[in-house]
Formats: C-alpha cells, sequence, structure tokens
C-alpha cells in the first residue's frame, strides 16, 4: 500500500503545475491554455475564475475589458493570465461604464473596456437630417483616438422612424457611405419603457444630474471623462465639429 501510495505521489509530483479542462475548451470552442487553471499555485487565470462565477459560460465573456479588469495582456493564455489586480473579479468599475452592450457584429461588450478613455455616446441614424454628422464624427475620432478619445455609436429608431435598418444594414451604410471605424453597436432604444440601461443612466436625473433629461432627437451625445465621470452633453442638432465641443473634447483628454 505504501508503495503505491509512494508511486502516485511521484506520479502527480511529474504532473505540470498547470492544468485545464479539456471537455470546456472543447465547450467553447478554446484551447486548453485560454481558460487555464494552476491547480499547484491556487489561483485561475481570469478566464477562468469568470468561466467559474458564471456558470461555466462565456456568454457575456468580453476579453478586453477583462484582461484589463484583471491587469493582464488580452492575448494571454497559461499562467501568463494569472491577474496581476488582487481586487479581481471585484473590480469597482464607474457607474456610467458598468453596462454591458452587444456590438454591431452582436458580440458582448463592456462599457469598463473604454475607462481611461474620454468617450463620447451617440445615437445614431441613417435616414435623418442629422447623419451627415457621421463624417465629422470620424474625423474627430480619426484626429484624437490616439490621444485617447473613443465614439461609441448607438443605432436607435425611436426618433420618425429613421433608423429601420437591421444591424448589418446599419454597419453596411456606415462603412461604405461615411467611411466609419469608430465602434458601433446594435440597435437599442433609447427612450420610453424599453430604454437601454445605459440611456436610462445617462438620462435620468438621478444618476446623471448634471446631463440628464430626456434625448431630443437622433446624435445627441454625452461625453464621459477618463474617471466614468459625464463632464458635457451636446445637442443632437450640434455639429461634432464645432469649436465649442472640440473645447470639451480637448479639455477632457488634458485630464491625466
Amino acid at each position: 500500500m505504501l508503495k503505491m501510495l509512494l508511486t502516485v505521489a511521484a506520479f502527480l509530483m511529474i504532473i505540470p503545475a498547470a492544468l485545464a479542462r479539456p471537455e470546456y475548451g472543447k465547450k467553447e470552442g478554446q484551447k486548453c491554455s485560454y481558460c487555464h487553471i494552476n491547480y499547484a499555485a491556487g489561483y485561475f487565470t481570469y478566464r477562468g475564475m469568470y468561466y467559474k462565477l458564471h456558470n461555466r459560460s462565456f456568454a457575456s465573456f468580453d476579453n478586453l475589458a477583462e484582461a484589463k479588469l484583471a491587469g493582464v495582456a488580452p492575448d494571454s493564455e497559461g499562467d501568463a493570465s494569472a491577474p496581476t489586480n488582487s481586487d479581481y473579479p471585484n473590480v469597482k468599475v464607474a457607474p456610467s461604464l458598468n453596462f454591458t452592450v452587444k456590438d454591431i457584429l452582436g458580440n458582448p461588450v463592456k462599457l469598463s473596456r473604454y475607462e481611461g478613455s474620454v468617450i463620447m455616446v451617440v445615437n445614431v441614424a441613417s435616414k435623418c437630417g442629422n447623419t451627415p454628422q457621421y463624417k465629422s464624427l470620424e474625423a474627430l475620432y480619426e484626429k484624437y483616438k490616439e490621444k485617447g478619445l473613443v465614439i461609441l455609436g448607438f443605432p436607435a429608431n425611436d426618433f420618425g422612424a429613421q433608423e429601420p435598418g437591421t444591424d448589418k444594414e446599419i454597419k453596411e451604410f456606415c462603412e461604405l457611405t461615411y467611411k466609419v471605424a469608430f465602434p458601433m453597436f446594435s440597435k437599442i432604444t433609447v427612450k420610453g419603457a424599453e430604454q437601454a440601461p445605459l440611456y436610462k443612466f445617462l438620462t435620468d436625473k438621478t444618476t446623471n444630474a448634471k446631463f440628464g433629461g430626456p434625448i431630443e432627437w437622433n446624435f445627441a451625445k454625452f461625453i464621459i471623462g477618463r474617471n466614468g465621470e459625464v463632464v458635457a452633453r451636446v445637442k443632437a442638432g450640434t455639429d461634432p465639429l464645432t469649436p465649442a465641443v472640440i473645447v470639451e473634447v480637448e479639455k477632457a483628454l488634458a485630464v491625466k
């Protein structure tokens, strides 16, 4: 019996410290190292922690956001994807960015991935008098993206039924007509009973006391600073390249 125990112990010693569950990798269509678990060191990688905490599902997993919260490189695997942030997964996120939305391809995106950037949130439409603002939005994005500006476009059909298309049609329109490269998201509702949680936060005076209030039309703009605070609101009809808007953007970008 003792000999058998010693043999088992010796065998366990030569097993690599980092082990994985092949069935989970197969389920998610990933290599085992994507969700590597290091039993010997007593930790999960950030993907492994997320997978376990969400009932072994990646249905709402945003790798870029989770890697940022965990303090590791998004392309890390195996032991290199062990969180360096001791607070992960219980990392505090600014309330304005504590939302998960779907991008225009249907992938889950946690807005926390943009924390530290200056964010302009815009409800957009393809058949509106303000639609040419896409050109200005893209110009603004191209000019300031290297300094930390990101523009998030949220198609909505709430005003004059001016965004009737599917996500696929909207994507094609934006890319072909205005060469839009800034992030675009799946169509949502920005007012009324089915208002998206993000827009409920932005328009409710209890959560956005200074800049809250109903969305007036397509292409209303909220500017969120690097710390997640809403710092400005721009009227729907105001072109994004208006000097006053540029001033607000540059002021927000100047904050470290």
